[in-house]
């Protein structure tokens, strides 16, 4: 029998403040604009919801997670493409912008290598122009794309 998923857990002030520690290195994001919400845990699995969606009886429930999705946890934080389009324009560290055709291909799913970036490795925030695209893992010169396959572009 398999075993039921464990339970999310609300980050105490403690865990999020480590949280925000890491996201600041990493991304260069400010804790000022990241403690508006609630973070809950689960695994590797992060969640980002409202203190009034926290305010409901919600035991009952048999969930995934409340709110979105932010991150997930291995070596470093890999923020989701949804947090990067929200908190992407507030990353100042590992910020990699890409020209208009290596955008095109990113976005149809495809990695792009020939890009010279030296001081950026891991996981980057990837954008064109003003758009936040996503994550991706960027690695001596390789960015990896991350993009999920049912956000990618098909035609254009």
């Amino acid at each position: 029998m398999q075993q039921p998923p464990s339970a999310l857990k609300i980050m105490n002030s403690r865990e999020k403040k480590d949280l925000f520690k890491e996201i600041k290195e990493q991304y260069g994001i400010e804790k000022t604009i990241l403690n508006k919400y609630e973070y809950l845990e689960r695994s590797d699995k992060i969640w980002l919801t409202t203190r009034c969606a926290l305010s409901k009886d919600l035991k009952n429930l048999r969930m995934e997670g409340i709110g979105m999705l932010f991150g997930r946890r291995s070596a470093t934080l890999k923020l989701t493409t949804n947090a990067v389009q929200l908190f992407g324009k507030h990353a100042t560290r590992n910020v990699l912008e890409l020209e208009e055709e290596d955008a095109w291909k990113y976005m149809r799913g495809l990695d792009i290598s020939d890009l010279s970036h030296t001081e950026l490795s891991g996981y980057v925030v990837v954008k064109y122009g003003d758009d936040y695209l996503g994550c991706g893992l960027y690695k001596e010169g390789y960015l990896k794309n991350q993009i999920p396959k049912q956000r990618r572009i098909k035609k254009f």
